[in-house]
């Protein structure tokens, strides 16, 4: 059941009209539900979704309503603990009409309210029409799997599951939120609450809200805490701890009245999904991985390993790394409806679209790095907060002597140890912002006429307790908290229902997220090494092949997508027909495009070649959805 939108109007009882957005915003989502819909509309609200069937396929249409018909609920996503919460309100008197985990949700808010979130294990956005309160209640899943974006201005509240959909109200208009523009060129991506567009919001993971005359209230349901960590030490113990805890989580997404397929990459998140969700399986599941061309992108043959060793039935889907697709380029823009620069997202979409030809559930490995401490740059996180200790004048000093090329270590040596110390120097706070950043400071000042370079305080700002936690877990933070939401999971979500796909993340469990917090860090992050004690507990099930090989990241080449056809299109796009361009200069504009088709820049192929990708996205999407300035 994958996508929700619809307008509350206290001040207008225009139905008409409003039923008519609403039905524009539902056909909008149609590649997210294509096999059913369903509306409400009466003088106040207008509501809709779309339905893509994978539980209770004939009984589960919405909305559902409780019994006495003063409550409804329209969900997107799946409560994989419907089972177990179902069985506990028929015991305390609730009357259900469907076998579908969407009615749960009516049900729960009428034992427990709003407090009913907190017991939900799965992902999802809902939609609860109180008729009796007057008021709307909203839910979000802990880690935001599910999207959630909104606008409310003068007492008209509109919402949707993308972008696109939403701005079928024509009461928003498309002008680019500038104060969001630091975030995107910073870091490629821009933190809940905000978007790229002004007055268009997105409700951040683990929150809920209330709308009513009096307006809308927003709160916390879930905050990430690292302060108690740690205290199972013995790798024996962590592995017996962890087991039974991850194979419960694969076991709750196993829930489904259609077949299901999973992702299999080669690593070592994917291929344990794989084989813990084959283990209990009546028949060989449905395994799938992207075949790259380049052999330096290309795991294949460690997934082939995999599905033999576990029994799968895999397929395999050839990616080329040298060609680059207008029509790829406006999938992404389209469906993503922001600015989307992981060029991750053209495999993603690829591989889901081949999916869907077999099953419409596919499980993946997506969360492992954010809970298990996978990703190397934790171990950058760890060597840059240790310079913190070197005074700050002296790093000052040094950080001068890289820039003029004064120390003879190499280039890119030197561009890593001046990325470090320059990171070093925003507090442990900033560390994580600065890792991950596209453009810094002062190649942002140079490229953009306006003045929007700022104190990127919502990524900044952090817990109380953050002082307290380890330096890896001040590190596994930031990817977690914003990272994964606004790169990870845009990006599964989005291309896999672009495609009619839904995805499960089981790493993303709640209970097995609190099961990690018990984990010693050095048994997660151990001499160099991600997710340690995953490894350690999945040895026996996985061929050595998995573990012997390095990290590699789920990208593309994308300096090798720079055909004829993308600099047509860069210079089609990036050009003074915009109504962005003004926005920026144009010689450090012009500049951008030498310095990754040409290669002629100093920074690394990588950063030039998505520098300019993202520049591309920002103005290709400003084009298709007629932003202004």
């Amino acid at each position: 059941m994958c996508g929700i939108c619809g307008i509350v109007d206290y001040n207008d009882n225009v139905k008409d009209i409003r039923h008519e957005t609403v039905t524009r915003m539902n056909t909008t989502i149609l590649h997210r539900g294509p096999d059913g819909e369903g509306r409400y509309t009466d003088g106040q609200a207008s509501l809709a979704m779309r339905r893509l069937s994978i539980i209770d396929l004939e009984g589960g249409d919405q909305p559902i309503w409780n019994e006495d018909r003063q409550k409804l609920v329209f969900m997107n996503g799946e409560i994989y603990n419907y089972l177990e919460l179902k069985g506990r309100l028929v015991a305390l008197g609730h009357t259900f009409s469907t076998d579908a985990d969407t009615e749960v949700l009516i049900h729960m808010y009428e034992e427990y309210g709003k407090d009913m979130v907190s017991q939900l294990r799965g992902m999802f956005v809902f939609c609860i029409y109180d008729m009796e309160a007057n008021n709307y209640f909203f839910g979000r899943d802990r880690f935001g799997e599910k999207p959630f974006y909104y606008h409310n201005e003068g007492g008209r509240f509109s919402f949707s599951s993308e972008v696109a959909s939403l701005l079928e109200d024509k009461n928003i208009k498309r002008k680019l939120n500038l104060n969001a523009l630091q975030y995107y060129l910073g870091s490629a991506y821009i933190p809940d609450p905000i978007t790229l567009i002004e007055g268009v919001l997105t409700l951040p993971p683990a929150h809920t809200l209330t709308l009513s005359k009096e307006g809308v209230e927003i709160e916390s349901y879930f905050q990430i805490d690292y302060s108690k960590t740690g205290e199972i030490k013995d790798e024996k113990e962590a592995v017996e701890h962890i087991t039974p805890h991850l194979k419960k989580a694969v076991e709750r997404q196993r829930v489904s009245d259609v077949p299901i397929g999973a992702f299999l990459s080669g690593g070592i998140d994917s291929s344990s999904i794989c084989a813990l969700l084959q283990e209990n399986a009546a028949k060989p599941i449905d395994t799938f991985t992207v075949k790259f061309e380049e052999a330096s992108y290309d795991e294949s043959h460690i997934a082939r390993e995999v599905a033999k060793r576990i029994g799968s039935k895999h397929h395999e889907i050839t990616v080329p790394n040298s060609e680059f697709s207008e029509d790829i380029f406006w999938e992404i823009v389209d469906h993503v409806g922001l600015p989307f620069p992981d060029s991750s997202a053209i495999p993603v979409y690829e591989i889901t679209k081949e999916i869907r030809k077999h099953v419409k559930v596919a499980i993946s490995g997506d969360g492992g790095d954010e809970i298990f401490a996978g990703y190397p740059v934790y171990g950058w996180w760890q060597k840059i907060n240790s310079i913190t200790k070197v005074p700050k004048p002296l790093r000052q000093f040094g950080l001068s002597l890289l820039k003029r090329d004064w120390l003879p270590i190499g280039a890119d040596r030197s561009r890593q140890l001046a990325r470090g110390i320059a990171a070093s120097m925003k507090g442990q706070q900033g560390i994580s912002l600065e890792i991950h950043r596209m453009f810094f400071d002062e190649e942002i000042e140079k490229l953009v006429t306006t003045n929007v370079v700022g104190d990127f305080s919502l990524f900044t700002d952090v817990p109380k307790e953050f002082k307290s936690w380890s330096p890896l877990r001040k590190g596994m933070y930031h990817r977690l908290k914003y990272n994964l939401v606004n790169d990870m999971l845009i990006k599964v979500d989005r291309m896999s229902m672009a495609n009619s796909l839904e995805v499960r993340a089981p790493f993303l469990d709640p209970d097995l997220y609190e099961a990690s917090l018990q984990i010693s860090d050095d048994l997660l992050y151990k001499d160099g090494v991600g997710k340690y004690i995953i490894r350690k507990a999945m040895r026996d099930y996985l061929p050595d092949s998995v573990f012997d090989h390095p990290k590699s990241g789920f990208s593309i080449p994308l300096h090798k997508y720079e055909n004829a056809t993308y600099r047509r299109l860069v210079n089609e796009l990036i050009s003074p027909k915009s109504s962005i361009y003004h926005l920026f200069d144009s010689v450090a504009l012009e500049q951008l495009k030498r310095q990754s088709i040409e290669n002629s820049s100093k920074t690394s192929t990588y950063r030039s070649s998505h520098q300019l990708w993202t520049m591309l996205l920002l103005f290709g999407w400003a084009s298709r959805f007629n932003i202004e300035a």
